[in-house]
């Protein structure tokens, strides 16, 4: 929907925007109402939907898994997470994708010396889904542990939340959201994505004098 943003700023009337999902609808996984408005807000973008896996790209075109080619000037690409390939001849106890299976303490379920959290790692005892927000919430928790393992301390229990706060942008000064089994969008919800999103990454803004060269003299 970005794409189809820029590309209608630009003045461009010809190109056209296709989602190739993988094979399932478009936000697989989440509430339904969620889905339905996100596929109305695609409709509304002139997004064409081809609920089939990408099987090859090639000069021209992208290869479906129905075997149909679908004509293609510049295909972009977003993959999911996958678990990294050096985990399987580590002697870690992995879950059933592949990634380091860890318990309450963040700690792994073979290996107590080994702790792990974000997207290398699963909570067998708490799955949750797979994002950025039970990877950033599990930061200070793995910190806290590690400096009470280093330290002899007894290690605390951490347990994620049981629902989370999602919020995608429609490129066009609107948003989508859901929570739990609520969903909405609207220009506010954008707002509100904006609002959250500069707040985070002013946690992380470094002062330019800082990195001045005045600054190391």
């Amino acid at each position: 929907m970005a794409f189809a943003q820029r590309l209608r700023g630009l003045g461009d009337g010809a190109s056209r925007i296709a989602l190739v999902t993988g094979g399932d609808d478009a936000l697989a996984g989440f509430p339904p109402a969620l889905m339905r408005r996100a596929a109305l807000a695609l409709r509304q973008r002139g997004i064409t939907v081809f609920k089939e896996a990408c099987t090859g790209i090639e000069a021209g075109h992208v290869r479906l898994g129905n075997g149909a080619r679908l004509a293609c000037d510049a295909p972009v690409m977003a993959v999911g997470t996958s678990a990294p390939a050096w985990l399987a001849g580590s002697e870690l106890a992995l879950d059933a994708k592949g990634f380091i299976a860890t318990g309450a303490t963040l700690q792994s379920t073979s290996h107590p010396e080994v702790f792990a959290a974000g997207d290398v790692a699963s909570r067998v005892d708490a799955p949750h889904p797979r994002s950025g927000v039970y990877a950033v919430r599990a930061g200070p928790p793995l910190a806290d542990n590690l400096r009470l393992a280093v330290g002899g301390g007894q290690l605390r229990t951490y347990r994620p939340q049981s629902r989370s706060l999602n919020l995608m942008s429609c490129g066009d000064g609107r948003a989508l959201a859901a929570w739990g089994g609520l969903s909405t969008h609207g220009r506010w919800v954008w707002r509100w994505k904006d609002h959250i999103d500069r707040g985070f990454i002013a946690r992380y803004r470094v002062a330019t004098d800082t990195l001045s060269p005045a600054a190391g003299k």
